[in-house]
């Protein structure tokens, strides 16, 4: 009875005042308030549909390690541990909602999709708030359907939620520029922190925010967005050690060998650096006096590029560094400018280039669907089916350069084997696990057959190529390599030892 008198009260008041509302709007009006919904809808087909169907990659295995741990102080040690430059938020949030959507592919990844719809959103508002509904319409779209964006929010990774945490955090110094209150200083503020908490991507964000703090004191004498950008630091300042020494060990160790490991020559450092000192000294300083639509777009160039010269020029000085996920916000806020680009060409040129490209997007998305992942359950079924629980199963310590082979440095990194932890996931049989250690085929060939004799077999799961894996095999009359087959990247052998 409680229940149907809420229903009439709902219906009577509420319902009604709504559909006066909705029937008093304007087409345009109409058409706006739609538009952001219907966006939402399509966005969310493309970026859910078969979301279970692929298997894990292996970094995606590791943050379901993560997720799975019992406590958050095991997540977070999983995190530092296995995962570094990408701090504990991710994780810790991945492991919450896990409890209830499970630890399966789709339960795994349905957190980025959450956070890529959001990000599609906060594109729109963003571009609204700088030049209008029309370039943040546009801005969405370019964006919604962007493989880029499409992968982010498919994949079990922190990507989606660090570019929905910078985009929050950039709409909100925005409206404080505009001059909001203390409350939208604490938001863009704890955005900012939260950002930092994802990814270490997010300091050049913040280096962005830096050089646009710049922009303001020479525009106006003052700066309106410091305080949220020095809330965002002090957020930030409990993981200030650990940051120093990952930053370390992923320059200066192996962490980012996938990457390459050769820098640029002396001339390529002169030019590239001297190129990109002259390319932030304009992005920082040029048209002080711009008029306000013209200086908003400045600002988005600073965020669009100077995370991008920043990795540019570390890897010709330093490293190999430069990863599109790594400025993966630049990217959404490149939206904008194409946006508001067209938008500069008339209504008839950004309506058109609106639907052409998103058009083109849309085509796109079934080939962010085939994106090629390690057959795991094809890995833990082959081994499986061999039937025999005693037989140990060995994995290559160390880490991986750019060619796929593991690195030859004394720096040992995963050191139960960067692959243990995707095949874990599908493979549920005691099979002991071992390890072999990188580039040493001598050692692997006497670890291997020593524990030979236990079960009259080994399987060795590989990421080197043909030879290389085969070289630590145990070989002699006494045993058979029965088995070798290629799984994608992935080399799967079994030695056996002969009777008698």
């Amino acid at each position: 009875m409680r229940a149907q008198q809420l229903r009439q009260w709902w219906l009577k008041h509420v319902g009604s005042a709504w559909r006066r509302r909705f029937i008093a709007m304007s087409p345009g009006a109409l058409a706006r308030a739609l538009a952001p919904v219907l966006l939402l809808a399509g966005a969310g087909l493309a970026y859910g549909y078969h979301l279970g169907r692929e298997p894990l990659a292996a970094s995606e295995a590791y943050s379901a390690l993560a997720a799975a741990q019992p406590t958050i102080t095991q997540v977070a040690h999983s995190a530092l541990t296995l995962d570094p430059g990408k701090p504990v938020l991710y994780h810790l949030m991945l492991h919450w909602f896990c409890r209830w959507a499970g630890l399966s592919e789709a339960g795994l990844r349905a957190l980025s999709v959450i956070f890529g719809l959001a990000s599609v959103y906060l594109v729109l508002a963003l571009g609204e708030d700088l030049f209008g509904f029309e370039v943040g319409w546009c801005a969405a779209v370019l964006w919604a359907f962007n493989p880029l964006a499409v992968v982010f929010a498919r994949w079990a990774r922190m990507y989606s939620m660090l570019v929905a945490f910078a985009l929050g955090h950039l709409l909100a110094l925005q409206k404080v520029r505009r001059g909001a209150g203390s409350t939208m200083v604490l938001m863009a503020g704890v955005l900012g922190g939260a950002m930092l908490y994802v990814h270490f991507g997010a300091m050049l964000i913040v280096a962005a925010d830096m050089v646009v703090i710049v922009r303001e004191f020479r525009r106006d004498g003052r700066s309106r967005s410091w305080p949220a950008v020095a809330i965002a630091g002090v957020l930030f300042l409990p993981f200030v050690p650990v940051t120093i020494a990952q930053s370390r060990a992923l320059l200066f160790g192996h962490w980012l060998d996938w990457l390459g490991v050769s820098k640029g020559s002396p001339v390529q450092m002169l030019l590239f650096g001297s190129a990109t000192a002259a390319a932030a000294l304009w992005l920082g300083l040029a048209n002080p006096a711009a008029e306000e639509r013209r200086e908003r777009l400045q600002q988005c160039l600073v965020y669009a590029m100077v995370p991008m010269l920043a990795l540019g020029a570390g890897s010709v000085l330093i490293r190999p560094m430069f990863e599109v996920r790594y400025v993966s916000p630049s990217f959404a806020v490149l939206a904008v400018i194409a946006a508001y680009f067209l938008d500069c060409g008339g209504p008839w040129l950004r309506n058109l280039g609106t639907v052409a490209v998103g058009a083109l997007c849309v085509m796109l998305v079934p080939l962010c669907y085939r994106a090629p992942h390690d057959p795991w359950p094809a890995v833990a079924a082959k081994i499986a089916a061999a039937g025999n629980p005693a037989e140990p199963i060995f994995f290559e310590a160390g880490f991986f350069s750019a060619n796929g082979a593991i690195d030859t440095g004394d720096d040992q990194g995963f050191s139960q084997g960067f692959f243990r932890v995707p095949f874990d996931y599908y493979f549920h049989r005691g099979n002991p696990r071992a390890v072999v250690p990188p580039s040493q085929p001598a050692t692997a060939r006497k670890l291997i057959e020593a524990r030979l004799g236990e079960a009259g077999g080994a399987w060795l799961v590989s990421a080197r190529k043909y030879p290389e894996a085969v070289a630590e095999l145990p070989r002699g009359p006494h045993l058979r390599v029965d088995y070798a087959g290629r799984f994608s990247r992935i080399l799967v052998s079994h030695v056996k030892l002969l009777a008698g």
